[in-house]
């Protein structure tokens, strides 16, 4: 029974055991080879393919190689130990809310924004009463009155702008200046007791309304240091008068940008964004350019000067478009013919440049069918945007013209007096004409266009009138504004740069972006029974300007983690707050649309696969934030690119965002949707080392350690008088102040903001804080505390633990090893004692900024694709200047503590070697034969053999040349072969914020010798140019009017694209240069346009190796071999170079993109289709407006201003003469 049941058992083992190894081969032939990720077939498992020879020696050189350096990096980080200690002080690995986070930050951020707009609140209310209850003396105003002028106080003797010699009489009225530099002002010279008044040159400081509004207003200050003091966050604050004047706290001189101090001062606060926005809220503008033959010379270049005026006083939230009419109507810029663009800073000098281009007028006009066409432009966005149900639409129509020859009533009342019967309709458009030239006709008619629809009349007889007439329909705009009496809506801005800021000369991190809000301020003296001027008219705008990095550093980036980041878009989908947000160009001035870059332009989702055609899902995201809606979207793929967008992957990020209250912006926030969902939690660290008597000070011993810069660990609210060298020293000393009993963790806005909307509860007494007032963030403190305690055993005094440790790194010639951590701490240590450089600048001088590095970055998203104890290896980029005479290879590796089944990003570790030992190391390996000659070996010239990064950067080339550079460009074939195999991903990122060089045309020296009219010609320019220098120097405009050729290099939130590459006036030469200037012509400076570049960027995907046993071949490609080289990036290719193969070169180097059916700017025509939220709390109908108001008068003529001007057209048109030869 025994022998039967043994034999039964046998039988059934056999069976079992043929089945076993026959199960493979059956499933071959039932399924088929397996299929990859990207539907290719891959190669036989091992098990059933064995590898060649040529492969199994190289894939020893690879594995040789890769455990030598993972030996080395395991012996240098110590990464082990420090996982460890994480684990033995109780690290807890949390999960983290995005929902809820993102509730917290617009909380915190609302909260800080609503202090900021209080301050302004209280400057309006404060002005108001002032200005209501305010006697005006003016025979004492004009002889004893003085006042601090930006521009002529003078401190330390000097000034920041001499008066003219006929004004010196008056200098008794400029106060000297007590300035001192303040850290929070930007180091810049101010004083804090006062505020000073800047006033344009076009604008006299002793006119009767001038001076009683700068009388008046010095009682700002009151308010101006009561916010301060509440709030010493509080950046410049400032009251823009509609007189023109500007007074800003605190006092300083003004900065003035301007090459040659001999041009007009043309800023004026009344065309800044924050004034202008207050007051006209969103407008939609079609501007009629008369172009008939009556239109020529002199006129025609008032009209130009005129419509840029106008442009100049638009926004990002205006939509306009311009039409020139003769006999027929046509667009000046032809794609945007039939639509309302938005004046952003391109658009807006895409219409200039236009415009400077036309050529003589002719034909005559037909204003009524130019009228009827921009009637039906606006009328189809009057029904889209349901103006007839709401009064929140501004519409207008500016009409630029010498006379009108007809009557144009029946388009009014088709268009704007109907009462919806018979096609009629009643869109209350208004109208504003200007009326060009000194003897003209018919002037009742044109001004009762303007004075039947709610408009204003000018009339502008010479350039020195455009300024102060084209800023007169503010005031009839902001009329119902006024009428209501009631509500001060606020209005943000978009960015803009801080007008002291100078990008060529500053040494700060990033460029200083800020957002302004403004509240305007009501003159209610045409409320009184007794007043003589009836007009209801704007009295101010009050603003504070919030710099965007006091945004950023409330959106807690040490929580959002590494790879994740924060982002606040506006109403119209333009980003002010984003990692890829890039306001800097390439030629280190501010890119010209820094402040229009749309949200589709720096998200890079997968979908997209061809520029400027954003897919379904960014869509849809950036509709739901220009809406203002809170909600949230998971799991979208994005072209994750890093390193100067140079690295890509392809990952997935989670998107939460949520409305900042009472503003337009709407506050997002991005985490990776696998490893950004937890965080390492710590406790108490503070009062646990008090209880084990334990001084956290000792925790940061040492020089060779950095904190974050952009982050708030403990701050002192009032900057000056508590400078500190560092952010290390500044730690250091609130360090020892927590050992103190008495310590606590104050909030920068701790208390309970009342609704801003509530009058009754406007505090604009608040308590002011103590000299040595402090805030904290308890949180980061508490993690960057343990994190310290983490690592700081570590990092001491390096010693090896054998000659065997000390062969190996010197073998490698390592010399440096580092940690960095989530709570923004960098530490660095010398493995064989620092050594001194000529730059005096280490480790830690060049990389500060932990988890934002692009070591970091690398590290974790290697150990989320690959998930083992791999290192990260990369070398500089070649473009890149180099950290040390010699070249190094940083080497890193993310450390995930584990607790409770989840692993969260804790630091990450890494060290420095020299990247020629790496290469003689390499080299040495791979000149042995491991194969009996199947292979040449590497340092024969029969193959190359070449290591390369995850995105194919090459780390070890035979040709040290190749070092750093992409692998594509040597050998294109290899490439080209290893994407279509699916070893890497080719992925295309577009770059919407590139400039590119324009090369500048000149014409030839030989051109000009064959003209000798030619030096005739320069003789009379210089001539001219020397008349034009004296002339400048007698003010014979009273408001100091701009000169003929008018140069504006207004300091604005919105320069024009074409202003930052123009020139100014040059200073004067001396009069022995003149004869060298005229045969030396100077050097054009090098001109840069917006454009859009493209780069193939390419990543590896380790599973399509798995299977490769053998040369890799595709037709027309040298064989190749390809091994990964184990515990890295890293990947080895042998390629046989004696082969033949096609030409073929890669790069990763962005290049333009031409091939849009447009030229530029035509191609982004579609954006300004893009949903948009228009901005709320408009007031632009009142039933009373009519009673106070008026609609322009005829303008006197200024005999004195005639013939100057003639004889300035005479010598312009001799000039163009001459220049044409």
């Amino acid at each position: 029974m025994f022998g039967t049941c043994e034999k039964l058992m046998t039988h059934f083992a056999v069976i079992l055991t043929a089945f076993l190894v026959s199960q493979p081969l059956l499933l071959l032939l039932i399924c088929g080879p397996p299929t990859t990720p990207h539907g290719g077939t891959t190669h036989l498992s091992p098990m059933l393919v064995h590898a060649s020879a040529a492969d199994e020696a190289v894939g020893k050189w690879a594995t040789q190689f890769g455990d030598e350096l993972y030996l080395l990096a395991q012996k240098i980080t110590k990464s082990q130990q420090v996982k460890e200690k994480y684990k033995e002080y109780n690290a807890r690995v949390e999960l983290k809310n995005g929902t809820e986070l993102i509730q917290s930050i617009t909380a915190n951020v609302g909260k800080m924004l609503a202090r900021k707009m209080e301050a302004v609140r209280c400057i309006q209310e404060k002005a108001e009463i002032v200005n209501e209850n305010f006697e005006f003396n003016q025979t004492y105003a004009e002889s004893n009155f003085t006042y601090y002028s930006s521009k002529y106080s003078t401190f330390n003797g000097n000034s920041s702008e001499q008066l003219e010699p006929n004004e010196a009489e008056y200098s008794y009225m400029y106060r000297d200046m007590q300035l001192n530099p303040d850290t929070h002002f930007y180091n810049i010279s101010v004083d804090t007791e006062h505020s000073s008044v800047h006033v344009p040159s076009n604008v006299w400081d002793r006119k009767s309304t001038v001076l009683r509004t700068i009388q008046w207003s010095e009682q700002l200050d009151e308010v101006f240091r009561q916010n301060y003091q509440s709030d010493p966050a509080l950046s410049w604050q400032y009251f823009g008068s509609d007189t023109g004047i500007l007074r800003h706290y605190p006092a300083a001189q003004w900065t003035d940008s301007r090459t040659n101090k001999l041009d007009a001062d043309t800023y004026d606060c009344r065309k800044r964004s924050w004034y202008i926005e207050t007051a006209t809220c969103s407008k939609d503008i079609v501007i009629l350019l008369d172009y008939s033959g009556s239109m020529t010379g002199h006129r025609l270049h008032v009209a130009k000067f005129t419509i840029r005026s106008i442009l100049d006083s638009f926004s990002n939230n205006d939509f306009f478009t311009i039409f020139r009419y003769s006999n027929n109507v046509t667009g000046i810029v032809p794609c945007f013919k039939d639509a309302l663009v938005q004046a952003t800073p391109e658009n807006i000098e895409t219409f200039n440049s236009a415009i400077a281009k036309l050529k003589d007028p002719k034909d005559y006009a037909n204003l009524t069918e130019a009228y009827d066409y921009a009637f039906q432009i606006l009328r189809n966005y009057y029904i889209n945007r349901r103006c007839n149900e709401t009064t929140n639409c501004n519409q207008a129509i500016m009409l630029v013209t010498d006379g009108v020859a007809g009557n144009t009533t029946e388009v009014f009342e088709q268009y704007n007096w109907g009462n919806g019967e018979n096609g009629t309709s009643r869109m209350n458009v208004r109208i504003f004409t200007y009326l060009l030239g000194k003897e003209v006709t018919k002037v009742r008619e044109i001004q009762l266009m303007a004075c039947m629809n709610r408009g204003y009349y000018s009339h502008v007889q010479t350039l020195d009138e455009v300024h102060e007439e084209v800023l007169k329909y503010v005031d009839v705009i902001a009329t119902p504004l006024v009428l209501q009496d009631v509500q001060h809506p606020p209005t943000w801005t978009h960015a803009f740069t801080d007008k002291t800021y100078d990008p060529l000369n500053s040494t700060e991190r990033r460029p200083r972006l800020m957002i302004a809000v403004g509240v305007p301020a009501f003159d209610r003296s045409y409320c009184h029974e007794n007043s003589t001027n009836r007009r209801a008219r704007l009295l101010g705008v009050a603003g504070t300007d919030v710099p965007v990095e006091d945004i950023d550093k409330l959106t807690l980036p040490y929580k959002l983690g590494v790879n994740g980041y924060s982002f606040v878009v506006s109403n119209n989908g333009y980003v002010l707050l984003h990692p890829d947000l890039r306001p800097i160009g390439s030629n280190g001035k501010m890119n010209p649309n820094y402040n229009s870059i749309d949200f589709t332009e720096v998200e890079h989702l997968f979908e997209d696969q061809s520029p400027r055609e954003p897919g379904e899902s960014i869509l849809n995201i950036r509709r739901a934030m220009v809406n203002h809606e809170a909600k949230e979207f998971k799991d979208i793929s994005v072209k994750f690119h890093y390193d100067k967008m140079r690295r890509v992957s392809e990952e997935k990020q989670d998107y939460f965002f949520a409305p900042l209250p009472n503003t337009p912006f709407t506050l997002g926030i991005v985490m990776p949707s696998d490893y950004g969902k937890t965080w390492i939690k710590v406790g108490d660290e503070v009062d646990k080392n008090k209880h084990m008597k334990v001084n956290i000070s000792e925790f940061f011993i040492g020089e060779n350690w950095k904190v974050h810069p952009d982050w708030v660990y403990c701050k002192y609210h009032y900057l000056e008088g508590h400078e500190f060298k560092t952010p290390e020293a500044e730690l250091r000393e609130f360090l020892e102040k927590m050992m103190r009993l008495d310590w606590k963790f104050p909030e920068q806005y701790a208390e309970e903001e009342s609704d801003f909307d509530d009058k009754d509860d406007l505090n604009c007494g608040r308590k002011t804080l103590g000299d040595d007032a402090y805030y904290c963030n308890k949180e980061l403190v508490h993690l960057l505390i343990f994190d310290a305690k983490v690592t700081n055993f570590s990092y001491g005094e390096w010693k090896f633990e054998n000659e065997q440790e000390r062969q190996l790194i010197e073998k490698f010639g390592a010399t440096l090893r580092f940690v960095a951590t989530m709570s923004g701490l960098t530490r660095w240590q010398f493995i064989f004692g620092e050594v001194e450089v000529d730059t005096d600048q280490e480790f830690g001088d060049y990389h500060t900024t932990a988890i934002d590095e692009t070591w970091y970055k690398s590290a974790i998203l290697q150990h989320h694709q690959d998930n083992t104890e791999s290192f990260v290896y990369s070398v500089k980029h070649y473009n890149d200047p180099l950290e040390d005479s010699d070249l190094k290879v940083t080497a890193s590796h993310a450390i995930f503590p584990r607790d409770g089944g989840k692993e969260a990003p804790a630091c990450v570790v890494g060290f420095q070697f020299s990247q020629t030992r790496m290469y003689e190391r390499f080299f040495n390996i791979t000149a042995v034969d491991n194969c009996n000659n199947c292979l040449p070996i590497c340092t024969d010239d029969d193959v190359d053999c070449v290591v390369i990064d995850n995105n194919a950067y090459i780390v070890v080339g035979q040709n040290l040349n190749t070092t750093g550079k992409f692998f594509g460009e040597f050998h294109g074939d290899v490439m080209a072969a290893m994407v279509e195999k699916g070893i890497f991903q080719s992925i295309e990122v577009y770059d919407f914020q590139a400039l590119c060089k324009e090369e500048p045309t000149s014409p030839s020296d030989g051109h000009s010798l064959l003209h000798p009219l030619k030096l005739l010609s320069l003789t009379w320019k210089w001539l001219i140019a020397q008349l034009f220098w004296h002339y400048q120097r007698v003010q014979w405009w009273a408001d100091g009017a701009p000169f003929m050729e008018y140069i504006d290099n207004i300091e604005d939130e919105y320069v024009a694209v074409g202003d930052s590459n123009s020139q100014s006036a040059a200073k004067p030469k001396e009069d022995g240069d003149d004869g060298d200037a005229i045969f030396q012509a100077p050097e054009p400076e090098p001109k840069y346009t917006p454009c859009d570049m493209q780069s193939t960027l390419y990543s590896l995907q380790p599973e399509s190796l798995v299977g490769i046993n053998d040369y890799v071949t595709v037709p027309s490609t040298r064989p190749f071999l390809v091994k990964k080289i184990p515990y890295s990036n890293l990947l080895l290719v042998v390629v046989n170079v004696l082969m033949p193969s096609r030409n073929v070169r890669l790069t990763t180097e962005p290049t333009r993109i031409t091939s849009y059916e447009s030229a530029y700017p035509c191609y982004k025509l579609n954006m300004s289709f893009y949903e948009r939220r228009r901005i709320e709390e408009c007031f632009t109908v009142h039933e009373n407006e009519q009673n106070f108001t008026y609609c322009g008068n005829a303008s006197r003529l200024r005999l004195t201003a005639q013939l100057l001007p003639l004889t300035i057209i005479l010598m312009f048109y001799l000039t163009r003469c001459f220049m044409r030869i």
